[in-house]
């Protein structure tokens, strides 16, 4: 009897090495309630699901996807076919709802969001360094999907909580972040992404000052001949431990409307301290800035143009002087 015991699961075992049917290495939980199934092309995987300890011994009943299963009982074995997922519920003898169990497809494509060139599948950034963080991407035209869950840990232990913005995109606190101290260790942030029953993870790691890029950097009028530049009033203070660096363009531009401030110019200054710039007739003033001491991403453009034009209330001004 023990012959055919180790005969039939040296057996199974080798029916899972051929890819045919895997079993337990091949599911996980994601959070509760939900399991992940990692699925090849061509692969089954066998789910136990349990309705719930407190149920052993009743006469449970079953459904996927509001669908009767002919499986009874608190615990059952499901299979899954290819990316064939499901949302699996369980039922008292009276047909009262008890529980349920999302099983979820994972495949290792990536077809849910875009890579982009400059920024990859997800792009994190901050505006100072408070140890918040944004993250964004890009969807594909052809998939309507959603976040499923999101992960974001340091190694050793951290306290970062994420949540899903108004605009879909998720926002991050690390609540043990100082500024003042180096960053030993990465954040590393997963996101997974659903779609049906299929789901898709994303991993990024980063530290906080290598995703640091300021807010625009504000440009204030002085007279008609110069203006100044100071600092976001976003970023972190003081202003002496947390230099930024600003880049100054003069351009010409005979648009009404933006200017494009990304094009290289021969005359380009650099400072580093709030500063009152000469302002031209007719000309286009363009700054950004970014962190002095990393090598981190430069924040938008911002412009002043200092226009010849008068302005409506200036002409009716002086049309009634000529009338008077």
């Amino acid at each position: 009897q023990m012959f055919f015991l180790l005969l039939s699961t040296l057996l199974f075992l080798q029916s899972s090495a051929d890819g045919s049917i895997k079993t337990e290495e091949s599911y996980w939980t994601l959070k509760p309630n939900v399991l992940v199934v990692n699925v090849n092309v061509g692969e089954d995987v066998n789910v136990p699901l349990i309705c719930g300890e407190a149920y052993e011994g009743e006469n449970i009943t079953w459904t996927r996807n509001d669908e009767n299963l002919e499986a009874q009982g608190n615990r059952i074995v499901v299979t899954v076919e290819g990316w064939m997922g499901g949302n699996y519920s369980c039922f008292n003898s009276e047909g009262s709802y008890l529980n349920h169990t999302l099983v979820l497809a994972q495949w290792t494509f990536r077809k849910f969001i875009k890579n982009t060139p400059k920024k990859g599948y997800i792009d994190c950034s901050t505006n100072n360094y408070g140890g918040s963080f944004k993250c964004d991407w890009t969807w594909d035209a052809n998939r309507n999907g959603h976040v499923a869950h999101i992960k974001a840990t340091r190694p050793g232990g951290s306290n970062i909580s994420c949540s899903l913005d108004s605009s879909r995109n998720i926002t991050c606190l690390d609540h043990d972040y100082c500024p003042y101290a180096e960053e030993v260790e990465r954040i590393n942030l997963t996101i997974y992404f659903r779609s049906s029953f299929v789901v898709e993870s994303y991993n990024t790691k980063f530290y906080i000052m290598d995703i640091v890029r300021p807010d625009m950097v504000p440009i204030s009028r002085i007279n008609k001949t110069s203006v100044e530049v100071k600092y976001p009033h976003s970023w972190s203070t003081p202003s002496s431990y947390f230099p930024l660096m600003f880049q100054v363009k003069e351009i010409r531009c005979r648009k009404h409307d933006n200017c494009d401030c990304s094009k290289p110019y021969s005359q380009e200054i650099f400072f580093t301290q709030s500063h009152q710039l000469p302002v031209t007739k007719g000309m286009t003033v363009c700054v950004r800035a970014r962190d002095e001491f990393c090598n981190s991403s430069w924040g938008d453009w911002n412009q002043y143009k200092c226009t010849n034009r008068k302005n409506n209330k200036q002409r009716r001004r002086d049309l009634k002087l000529k009338m008077l």
